[in-house]
Order: structure tokens, then C-alpha cells, then sequence
């Protein structure tokens, strides 16, 4: 990745599908405003017997989308897309987040990911290192300007940033021991 860049709101598989995509992606927008979500990305993917509609929604800041706001934004589109019928064809309705582990490569991407913990490697040594983890405080003209863990603000200059992302973290499950489980009765 070198800097961001901006992508077409609107990726589809083939010319054929542009329109459809534009209408759902309009249909979409209109479904997640009141929700207080973001379109990612919206794509069609025609086939025999039928289609694939993939929307994946997003949300500004911290903790960005769960499995509640992708239930409540299917049912809102649905509802849209029953009314004003934008697809022919049948087709399988698939709603998701962006996922922990999806780049940071747009400038969307990072607007969205601003109060969230990041990592960002780069080209060359910032400030005498190359791998970054925080708090992404935001974007200022050409930099990342990140609150590292150790307390410092930095600014990582886009150019130079190799690969930058969403942390995951990763909580341990608690262990269930013998006889925590549901006692099951016996009629």
C-alpha cells in the first residue's frame, strides 16, 4: 500500500451489473443513514438460477459493527429492496462487517477506524521504528497520526505505511467444568 488512494464506491463483477449495483448501493445508503452506518462495499455477482448480493457495513469509531447492527441493516434493506424491486432474478442476501483483520487502505477506511486500536508497519524507520500499535487518532493531510501504547503521538507519513489494519483482540474463553452445563429432565 503507498498512501491511499479512492476506490469506486461501487465495485461489480462485470459492466452488466453496474447499474443494479449503483441502485442497491443508493438502496443501501438509504437503509444505513438512519442506523448510523456506512456502506463498505456493495457487489452483485450474477449466476445461473439466480444471484449474490453482498453488502458489508461499517461503523465511525469504536467498536464498529456486531452481529445486532447486520440483522438490524438486512431487515431495513430488505424492506427497500421488496419495495422498489432493483433485482429480476432471485437472489441470497449476504450482510457482514468489514472484518478485523481487512487493510486500511482508503481514506474512508481510516476515517472509519479513527478511536480504534491499529497496527501499521512502514517502508522505513519513523521516528526510529517501523511497526506501530495504538489508538489511530485520526488522519491529518498526509499522515496516520497515531497514540502509541506507550504514550507518545505520532504522525506516520501515508507513503510510507506498508500495511496498516484493525488489531484484533482476542479475549480467552472461560472453561467450563464437569456438571456447569443444563440438567436435562427425563419424562
Amino acid at each position: 500500500m503507498r498512501g491511499f488512494v479512492k476506490v469506486p464506491r461501487a465495485m461489480s463483477p462485470s459492466r452488466a451489473s453496474e447499474p443494479v449495483v449503483e441502485a442497491i448501493r443508493r438502496l443501501a445508503e438509504e437503509a444505513a443513514r438512519p442506523l448510523g452506518l456506512e456502506i463498505v462495499e456493495a457487489t452483485f455477482h450474477r449466476a445461473a438460477g439466480g444471484g449474490s448480493l453482498r453488502v458489508t457495513i461499517d461503523s465511525p469509531g469504536p467498536p464498529g459493527v456486531g452481529i445486532q447492527d447486520c440483522q438490524r441493516f438486512s431487515g431495513a434493506l430488505e424492506r427497500l429492496l421488496d419495495e422498489r424491486d432493483p433485482i429480476e432474478a432471485a437472489y441470497v442476501l449476504e450482510v457482514s462487517s468489514p472484518g478485523l483483520d481487512r487493510p486500511i487502505e482508503t481514506y474512508d477506511d481510516g476515517r472509519r477506524n479513527t478511536g480504534r486500536r491499529v497496527e501499521v508497519e512502514t517502508s522505513a524507520p519513523v521516528e526510529g521504528s517501523r511497526s506501530f500499535r495504538g489508538v489511530l487518532l485520526g488522519l491529518a493531510g498526509d499522515a496516520l497520526l497515531l497514540r502509541l501504547d506507550a504514550g507518545p503521538e505520532v504522525a506516520i507519513p501515508r507513503p510510507l505505511v506498508t500495511r496498516a489494519r484493525q488489531e484484533m483482540e482476542l479475549r480467552p474463553q472461560e472453561k467450563r467444568g464437569k456438571g456447569r452445563g443444563r440438567r436435562g429432565r427425563v419424562i
